[in-house]
């Protein structure tokens, strides 16, 4: 379980919020609009009415500790800014802010931001699955029950083959291909002997509510 915190609830902000609660993390909110606030309290762990551009304010509800704070404070740069330039200041290491535009990000990666999100180009629950599974490289939903991820391979398989890990058998999803990140080699249908090496992806196929679950 990780710990986030969400600044602005907008609709990508409420959405990414209600998601991370979802996949069994805790999540506090944060937005100075109490009515926004009161709309979401129920589907999350904390909220918090407050303005954010006020580190003393800031400093009371979030610490370094926090996994990630995702903010979504629409097109006020001197908002994003100060709320930024906040989080540094109290030593959050990963701090998400969606931009309007390329201009915008780029301004606000200056200041500190780790990453950015653009709205058209990628949803909050796209965001939400790589925060839950640091490991996700791409997802593609197949229906509402089943999708296809890309995954990094841990550690831990190198040098292991799919037998030893038994995949299927522990967390009843398939893998489909693993390939090379580097070379982009495939491997297709890969058997039972397969060995992992460094810099492998895993392709995998199966419930969503089992891929939720992995944990490699």
């Amino acid at each position: 379980m990780k710990y986030f915190v969400v600044i602005g609830l907008g609709t990508f902000g409420q959405n990414t919020a209600i998601e991370l609660e979802n996949l069994g993390h805790q999540v506090l909110i944060i937005d100075r609009n109490e009515k926004r606030v009161n709309a979401t309290k129920d589907l999350v762990t904390e909220s918090i009415i407050a303005d954010t551009t006020d580190k003393k304010v800031l400093s009371e509800f979030v610490n370094k500790d926090v996994d990630a704070v995702i903010l979504n404070m629409g097109d006020n740069l001197e908002a994003n800014a100060l709320t930024t330039l906040n989080l540094i200041n109290i030593g959050v290491k990963r701090i998400i802010i969606k931009a309007k535009n390329d201009a915008f990000g780029k301004i606000l990666t200056a200041i500190g931001a780790t990453d950015i999100i653009y709205s058209e180009r990628e949803g909050a629950k796209r965001l939400a699955q790589k925060l839950h599974s640091p490991n996700l490289i791409e997802h593609i939903p197949l229906s509402p029950e089943y999708e296809i991820v890309e995954l990094a391979a841990p550690d831990k398989f190198i040098g292991k083959t799919l037998g030893d890990l038994k995949i299927r058998n522990k967390y009843k999803v398939v893998v489909i291909a693993v390939k090379d990140i580097l070379s982009n080699e495939f491997h297709l249908i890969p058997g039972a002997d397969f060995e992992f090496c460094q810099n492998s992806a895993m392709i995998i196929i199966g419930k969503t509510s089992d891929i939720d679950r992995l944990n490699f």
